[in-house]
C-alpha cells in the first residue's frame, strides 16, 4: 500500500513570512552600531551592499532547491553537489544543526529575560530557565501538530513585526535631522571599510534559507520556494535601510555605537 501523500499545507504569504522571521529580528540593532562605528554616516550604503550580497546568495539557494527539489538546504545541497565529500558534508550538517539549536535558544532566553523583568518579586535565574523552556515547548508542539498551524501563526507574527519596524523608522524619521549631509567617499569613508561592514551586515540576513527546509510542505514548491527567497531578502532590505538611515539621523552616533 503506498505511503499517503504529504499534505501541501504552505503558500507564498507563509513561506515569505518564515524566511523573513529567520532574519529579521534583534540583528538589525546590533549591526546598525556596528555599521555605524565602522563606516559612520555610510552606514546605510553598507547595510544595502550587505543585502545585495544576500540577495546573491538568495539566488543561488533558489537555483540549487529548484534544480535538486529538497529541503536540506545548506547540507543537503553541498552532499549532492560533491558526493565524495562525505567528511566535509558531516561536518556542515553538524555545524548547521549547532546554529539552529544555539539560534533557538538565545531567542527563547532572550525573550524570557525581558519576560521575566516584569516579576522581579520572583526568582530571577528560575523563572527564566522557565519560561525559555515553556517558550521551546510550546513551539515544538505547535510544529509536530500542525504545520498549517504553524504558518498562520509566523503570518502573524512576523507581519506584525514588519508593521512595528516600519512604525519605528516612521517615528525616527519625524525626529530625523533631514538637513544632515549626506557623507562623500574618500572624505568620510573609504571603500575597504564599507566592504568589510557589508560583509558583517550579511550576518542580519541569514535566515532566508528557512523557506527551503518547508519544500516538502509546500505548494508548487518550484514556484513559491524561489519567489519567498527572494522577496523576502528585498523587504528585509528594504527595512534594514530605513531604520538605519532613520537611526543615524535621529540619535547621535556614539549612542547608536
Amino acid at each position: 500500500m503506498p505511503a499517503p501523500a504529504k499534505r501541501k499545507d504552505l503558500g507564498l504569504l507563509e513561506l515569505v513570512a518564515i524566511a523573513l522571521g529567520g532574519m529579521i529580528g534583534g540583528g538589525i540593532f546590533s549591526i546598525i552600531g556596528v555599521a555605524t562605528e565602522l563606516s559612520g554616516r555610510g552606514a546605510t550604503l553598507a547595510i544595502a551592499l550587505g543585502g545585495l550580497l544576500a540577495l546573491a546568495a538568495a539566488y543561488s539557494y533558489a537555483k540549487l532547491a529548484q534544480l535538486y527539489q529538497d529541503e536540506g538546504a545548506t547540507y543537503s545541497f553541498f552532499k549532492r553537489t560533491f558526493p565524495a565529500s562525505h567528511f566535509a558534508a558531516s561536518v556542515i550538517g553538524w555545524l548547521v544543526l549547532f546554529g539552529y539549536v544555539a539560534t533557538l535558544a538565545l531567542y527563547a532566553f532572550t525573550f524570557s529575560a525581558y519576560l521575566a523583568s516584569l516579576f522581579p518579586a520572583q526568582d530571577g535565574t528560575l523563572l527564566r530557565l522557565a519560561l525559555s523552556a515553556g517558550v521551546l515547548a510550546a513551539f515544538t508542539w505547535l510544529n509536530i501538530v500542525s504545520v498549517k498551524n504553524t504558518g498562520r501563526i509566523e503570518d502573524i507574527l512576523v507581519y506584525s513585526k514588519l508593521v512595528i519596524l516600519c512604525i519605528l523608522a516612521f517615528v525616527l524619521f519625524r525626529s530625523a535631522d533631514m538637513q544632515a549631509v549626506p557623507f562623500s567617499l574618500g572624505e568620510d569613508l573609504h571603500i575597504g571599510s564599507l566592504l568589510v561592514t557589508a560583509s558583517i551586515s550579511f550576518v542580519a540576513f541569514e535566515g532566508f534559507q528557512l523557506a527551503i527546509h518547508a519544500y516538502n510542505e509546500v505548494r508548487d514548491p518550484q514556484k513559491n520556494v524561489p519567489r519567498a527567497v527572494m522577496i523576502s531578502v528585498v523587504i528585509a532590505t528594504l527595512i534594514y535601510v530605513l531604520i538605519a538611515e532613520g537611526a543615524l539621523r535621529a540619535i547621535p552616533h556614539e549612542q547608536l555605537i
